[in-house]
Formats: C-alpha cells, sequence, structure tokens
C-alpha cells in the first residue's frame, strides 16, 4: 500500500471516529433532564403574644420578660379558636425565645389541634432597650422625646411626622456608654428579616401555612423593611393581632397587617 493512500484511509478513520464522538456527544445533550420541583408559595402568620404582666403595669419588656396574664391566656386561646375555625392547618410553627412567646403560641396550637412543639428562634424577639428594660415606659419615651427636640412624650406622639424607627435609634443612642445591648430599629429588622426568610426559603419545597409569634415592635420594623403601609397602625400592633405574609419565590407580599379578626371570631 502506497504511504498517500495510507494517509488518506488514516484520515478517513479519524474524522469517522470524531463524527462518532459528536453522534454520542448528542445523543447525551439532548437527554431530558429532571427538572427541580418549583418553589411552592409560604403563608406565614406573623402574630404579637398576648399581653403580659410587664404590658399590664406599662413597663419597658423588651429583652426582659413576664408571663402572660389572664387576658394575655385568652387571647392566645381565642386566637388558636379563630385560626381553627378559618380551617387554617399549620405544617409548622415558631416562636421567639422567651416565656411570652412560648406560651402565646402553644396555646393557640392546642386550638388547632397541632401535633408537635413550636421551633424557637431568638431572632424573633423584641428590640432590646439597655438601661430602660423593666423600667417605666413613660419615663423612657419621655427621655426619647426630649433627646429628639420636643418638650414631652405627648408633644412626639401628637406630631404627624412622628416615626417609630427615628425613635428607637434616639432610645439606642440614649443607652450609649450605659454597658448595656440597646438595638437600633434596623438591627431589629435585619435579624427579624433573616428569620423569616430562613424559616419561608426553609418550607418552600412543599410550602403551606406557618405560625411565627414574636413581638410588637420587631413586628413592625419587619413589616416596614417588607414595604408594608404602617399608617394605621397608630397604636402599635395589638396582643395576638396576626399581619399575613406571602413568601413565593424569594419575594414578599404583605396580604394583611395588625389584623385581630382571628381573635374576634375564636372569642365567640
Amino acid at each position: 500500500m502506497s504511504s498517500r493512500r495510507f494517509i488518506r484511509l488514516a484520515a478517513a478513520g479519524t474524522v469517522a471516529v470524531a463524527l462518532c464522538s459528536l453522534a454520542a456527544m448528542s445523543a447525551q445533550a439532548v437527554e431530558p433532564v429532571a427538572k427541580k420541583p418549583k418553589a411552592q408559595p409560604v403563608t406565614i402568620y406573623l402574630t404579637r403574644h398576648g399581653e403580659t404582666m410587664l404590658n399590664a403595669l406599662e413597663r419597658v419588656q423588651g429583652w426582659s420578660d413576664s408571663p402572660l396574664t389572664d387576658e394575655g391566656r385568652e387571647v392566645a386561646e381565642h386566637l388558636g379558636a379563630g385560626l381553627a375555625e378559618a380551617g387554617i392547618d399549620f405544617d409548622a410553627a415558631y416562636s421567639a425565645d422567651m416565656v411570652r412567646h412560648w406560651e402565646t403560641v402553644s396555646l393557640a396550637l392546642d386550638e388547632v389541634g397541632y401535633r408537635g412543639e413550636a421551633v424557637r428562634d431568638e431572632r424573633l424577639r423584641e428590640i432590646s432597650f439597655g438601661k430602660y428594660e423593666g423600667g417605666d415606659g413613660l419615663e423612657m419615651w419621655n427621655e426619647i422625646a426630649v433627646e429628639l427636640g420636643y418638650a414631652h412624650v405627648g408633644e412626639l406622639f401628637a406630631d404627624p411626622e412622628f416615626d417609630m424607627g427615628t425613635a428607637l435609634d434616639a432610645m439606642a443612642r440614649l443607652n450609649e456608654g450605659s454597658g448595656l445591648k440597646a438595638e437600633t430599629s434596623d438591627e431589629v429588622a435585619d435579624r427579624a428579616l433573616a428569620a423569616l426568610e430562613e424559616i419561608a426559603a426553609g418550607q418552600s419545597k412543599k410550602g403551606g401555612d406557618v405560625l411565627v409569634v414574636s413581638s410588637g415592635i420587631t413586628i413592625m420594623a419587619a413589616l416596614e423593611a417588607l414595604g408594608a403601609d404602617l399608617s394605621e397602625v397608630t397604636a402599635g400592633i395589638e396582643n395576638g393581632a396576626v399581619s399575613e405574609l406571602v413568601y413565593r419565590g424569594g419575594e414578599w407580599t404583605v396580604r394583611t397587617v395588625n389584623d385581630l379578626s382571628y381573635v374576634e371570631a375564636g372569642s365567640d
């Protein structure tokens, strides 16, 4: 065989091998790829705890704690009864790590027949008021008012431009040098949203309804960060009130804010 003919045959064989390889690669490329299941919507019922002893005494209650009053326990039970009446069957439940949150979530879950216990998460607790913890609430708000240039707390709250975040940041400034932890509104919003994101994302594979019990200012900070309209929440989040949040594909929708209809329905 001539060397020229040998070269032609060798080249032809190389081309054939390459074509076979390309065909095999093409066959592999067209094999169907398993689709990832779509994330399912998660509805979070973000709820404030029932009334506590420190609430009733009008004392500052952030990282300090106290048990529910009789009225607070009733509200928690009515909340659960109202949720059950609405046909809500929770797939998961969470609460802040303090007594008032745990009592509230436990009483509510008993009413809806939830099996198991809620998961405690300290990121859902109330803002820390530092040196004001356990003190007279009016005294703290008067000091905040003066820090912001008002004569007294009445003038502060009467201002139509009153902003809770600004007031809380002033509280944090007043704590400087105290050696005690006091949080800004942004710090509270960041930790609360981190907890809610983790809860919702973890539940999104199968979707469902989740009860989350937190505290008033923490709830307001989270709602504001999510773009909720809080113009009607002039007296803060009510005990047992629900704010309904929907998480879908990494995006949040605030459906309701400060809703007492479940408590009211459960009290009938």
